[in-house]
């Protein structure tokens, strides 16, 4: 399945993003809408019966974001009443610092949280080295969420490095979802996906196997790109 996530369309109303996503429904074959950090995501607002996924401490109720924590079993309560009156396909989450919990201690908790909450759980890799899933020695036995961008940036911009720790990791371990999105290696920007990036090659084997979501817009949806990176666009003359 292929989806878009809100990160790349953000800083705007949900309003204007549930919009952005019908408009762009058809032409990327979109399934579902990614709900992340980057517009307000309010816990009563109408989804529309648009089939979601949940990344992270997506959900905001007025002007308090409910934070997410394996660890916090109170935490999830939010997330499971969200999850039992809206159609939810999937969720997925940062791991947390290696400073706050033991790898087994933390593998024992997304199991438990992917029991309450009742639809499949993904724990993401990350770019910062601080933090569980930066590296393959540090992985944990959970399906992970694969970030090709933080790949990218382990490798430092390398383009055949990526590819082929990417395509690694794809065969080595438990993967259930992928993020999709562009930089140069040194920060995660989510700038617009180039035409001529390596994985576009592999966009349809993926979605038939994966959730994939475009957490940044291929170039030539560039108008509807997040509010604060959004070129000026120009719409072609007739």
């Amino acid at each position: 399945m292929k989806g878009l996530s809100i990160t790349a369309i953000g800083l705007r109303s949900l309003t204007e993003c549930l919009d952005i996503y019908q408009t762009l429904k058809s032409p990327l074959k979109l399934d579902y809408l990614e709900l992340a950090i980057g517009s307000k995501c309010e816990i009563n607002s109408d989804y529309q019966s648009i089939p979601l996924i949940l990344h992270d401490s997506c959900l905001c109720h007025r002007h308090m974001r409910h934070r997410l924590d394996p660890l916090q079993p109170r935490t999830w309560k939010v997330y499971s009443d969200f999850i039992s009156s809206n159609n939810v396909l999937a969720l997925s989450l940062h791991p947390p610092l290696k400073s706050y919990c033991a790898q087994k201690e933390l593998e024992i908790a997304m199991k438990q949280m992917q029991q309450s909450l009742q639809v499949p759980v993904y724990l993401e890799v990350m770019p910062n080295p601080e933090y569980w899933c930066s590296s393959k020695q540090d992985l944990i036995d959970f399906p992970l969420l694969l970030d090709v961008s933080h790949i990218n940036i382990w490798h430092q911009g390398n383009e055949t490095a990526t590819q082929e720790n990417c395509l690694t990791l794809l065969d080595s371990f438990t993967v259930g979802a992928i993020h999709l999105s562009h930089n140069q290696g040194q920060a995660d920007t989510h700038d617009l996906i180039p035409n001529n990036v390596w994985f576009n090659n592999y966009v349809t084997e993926w979605s038939d196997r994966y959730f994939l979501t475009y957490e940044s817009l291929p170039h030539d949806y560039a108008a509807y790109e997040r509010l604060d990176k959004c070129r000026k666009f120009i719409p072609n003359k007739s």
